[in-house]
């Protein structure tokens, strides 16, 4: 009875790191649509301004217990629109560009024009419900703990911090692709 209960519970624990995680060390694949849009979007909270990160949204390095990333409203979604991913990056450093700090994807309903994106805790693959990792954030490298998404974690050395968002058309029968309804590129500040 103790083992089966002990397999229960490891199964129910892979099953939801499965489901949070999908173990991808490639970048997605894009296909850009001909009719792509610019987004708009706005920070939710007004702590967050583009040109100084918060002090308590960095990585656990510079503060205690680690920080989030900032919720985002995001409008102008085409009506296809049926995922939206977030590629967060630190462009001052070579090694964090292009995603380097995590790409995530986050599951909306076709046919709305916008959604609010919910904060990600950093260095966990505990994502809130919508959320998938696409590619973890590569700082563990620099001996960072893995998870979906890194805070900015320069030490205040100035770095400018991006995010990446791209509403797509997730195509279900191919693995990783992607076809690029709109997109926008949002500067999270500098640390």
């Amino acid at each position: 009875m103790r083992k089966m209960f002990l397999f229960a519970i490891i199964m129910v624990l892979t099953l939801t790191f499965s489901a949070c995680y999908d173990g991808s060390k490639s970048r997605p694949k894009y296909i850009i649509s001909k009719d792509k849009v610019d987004l708009n979007v706005s920070f939710v909270d007004k702590k967050w301004n583009g040109k100084n990160v918060p002090k308590d949204e960095v990585c656990s390095d510079y503060h205690k217990g680690g920080g989030n990333s900032p919720a985002f409203v995001i409008s102008n979604l085409p009506k296809e629109t049926n995922y939206i991913i977030l590629s967060f990056s630190d462009e001052t450093f070579k090694g964090m560009r292009d995603g380097g700090h995590g790409i995530v994807g986050y599951e909306v309903k076709k046919g709305i024009g916008s959604v609010t994106i919910p904060v990600l805790k950093g260095e966990t693959f505990v994502l809130p419900v919508g959320f998938i990792s696409i590619r973890k954030h590569q700082g563990e490298q620099f001996g960072k703990k893995e998870g979906a998404y890194l805070p900015p974690c320069s030490g205040g050395k100035g770095n400018l911090y991006t995010v990446s968002i791209k509403a797509t058309q997730r195509e279900y029968n191919r693995r990783n692709e992607y076809r690029v309804l709109g997109d926008a590129n949002v500067s999270l500040g500098r640390y």
